[in-house]
């Protein structure tokens, strides 16, 4: 391919400036789903490291780059071990959307309607608030997992329940002295799927210090799945939730709801 230009004594051609700009949009990429962990001053070092390594490769000094690529070498093992939560994030990040864009073409095809019929909305959403809004007065602390698709790795670690969804029900598992209250609430689209359930802790960092382990917990699970989680804090009745790697915290009961409808109607 021909020559665009010359800088210094490297010749530039237009695949050269379309891997600076595929590598600029990776590391970006990247940092993107680290940043807000403590693995983002890894990345930081990595990315310095790799400067370098190309500097010096750049200068052919020659016992630098023997010596830096030896270690980047011997590195990548672990780095792998380190920055695993983060790559399984983004590999299910990637399946997930993948798999999400797949269905939705299906749907539109087939002009099929599943969960979005209207009436089935209006009463799956109907129950949820009104147990939401009675834990929320009594200052009950809950944590509910919305999904669409099958959490075993979640589900397993609580209480196989399988029950239609409704709000008398989500109330007494989370009454203070229920056997089942410790612990978080799969549901499956209309069906209470299992209780006393334990979700994986998010590292984050942008989490404000006064909130408690349920809210690191949803954001935890929010950060690894395609879901919605809501919160209400035992401490003072407000609600939060967590969604698409993020946290929203004490939101009002209609945009909690807004919320809901909208997850639904996806």
């Amino acid at each position: 391919m021909s020559t665009l230009f010359t800088f210094g004594n490297l010749d530039i051609r237009v695949l050269d400036i379309l891997d600076i700009i595929i590598a600029a949009y990776l590391i970006y990429f990247i940092y993107k789903y680290v940043k807000g962990t403590a693995a983002v001053n890894i990345f930081v070092g990595i990315v310095l490291f790799l400067l370098l390594l190309i500097g010096v490769t750049q200068l052919k000094m020659r016992l630098l780059t023997l010596m830096l690529g030896s270690i980047a070498g011997i590195g990548l093992i672990g780095l792998i071990v380190i920055f695993q939560p983060e790559i399984r994030r983004v590999l299910l990040m990637i399946g997930n959307n993948t798999v999400k864009g797949r269905f939705n073409f299906l749907e539109s095809f087939f002009k099929f309607t599943g969960i979005k019929n209207k009436a089935f909305i209006d009463r799956v959403c109907g129950n949820v608030i009104e147990a939401i809004e009675h834990l929320s007065q009594t200052k009950t602390g809950a944590i509910l997992v919305f999904t669409k698709s099958d959490l075993p790795s979640l589900v397993n670690t609580g209480f196989f329940i399988d029950s239609e969804l409704n709000s008398i029900l989500l109330e007494a598992i989370f009454y203070k002295n229920a056997p089942l209250h410790d612990g978080a609430v799969i549901i499956q689209n209309n069906r209470i799927v299992a209780a006393s359930c334990i979700l994986p802790v998010s590292s984050s960092n942008e989490i404000p210090k006064e909130m408690g382990l349920r809210h690191r917990a949803a954001l935890g699970v929010a950060e690894n799945n395609e879901v919605l989680v809501v919160i209400v804090s035992e401490e003072n009745g407000g609600i939060s939730y967590a969604t698409d790697r993020k946290l929203y915290y004490n939101v009002s009961k209609e945009e909690f709801k807004i919320r809901l409808e909208k997850y639904y109607m996806s």
